[in-house]
């Protein structure tokens, strides 16, 4: 199974890439960018480790 997060390098650090996205995460709307790389491999990893999430539709 791929990965929807991954760790890209950025200009001051590392950010925490979705893939499904195609931009930066956000946690509580804060991009998870210039991280330290331990940082950003063990969020990258956690998040991974989340089940996917249900189609909006399905939400309402």
């Amino acid at each position: 199974m791929s990965e929807r997060f991954v760790v890209r390098p950025d200009t001051k650090g590392f950010s925490v890439f979705d893939l499904a996205l195609g931009q930066v995460a956000e946690i509580a709307k804060i991009p998870q960018r210039t991280l330290s790389t331990e940082d950003a491999e063990h969020l990258a990893r956690l998040l991974n480790q989340q089940p996917p999430a249900a189609p909006a539709e399905q939400l309402n």
